[in-house]
């Protein structure tokens, strides 16, 4: 089951924020040869707000650190006009066979607006 955890970001500021896959041990899980995404959407099934990807480096995998790092640039920030969505985090192992998807979080995303512009 995917664990539950919120975000928050400030509009208009760069969003970069780095989580860890641990085992049930503590230890690090290789995201080596993995590939992340994850979406947020105004409603579960509604529109996409904003998407991140390992393909297009807005997610970063750490290797044998097992971090998963999201970044988007404040010009990309400063575009979240919503306050509130929902997201969930996938990764895909691509070396097994069968291909292995772990829903890894889901939750609320939060996005506090600016005042400076």
């Amino acid at each position: 089951m995917a664990g539950r955890y919120d975000f928050h970001a400030d509009q208009g500021a760069t969003f970069d924020r780095t989580i860890t896959w641990k085992d049930h041990t503590g230890s690090p899980i290789n995201v080596s040869g993995f590939s992340a995404r994850m979406q947020i959407r105004d409603r579960i099934g509604g529109t996409v707000l904003h998407e991140f990807d390992s393909g297009d480096g807005s997610i970063v995998l750490g290797g044998s650190s097992g971090t998963i790092r999201l970044i988007a640039s404040a010009t990309d920030t400063e575009g979240w006009t919503w306050s509130e969505g929902v997201y969930d985090l996938e990764l895909t192992d691509e070396g097994s066979v069968p291909v292995i998807v772990t829903r890894l979080l889901q939750g609320r995303f939060h996005v506090s607006p600016e005042v400076t512009t």
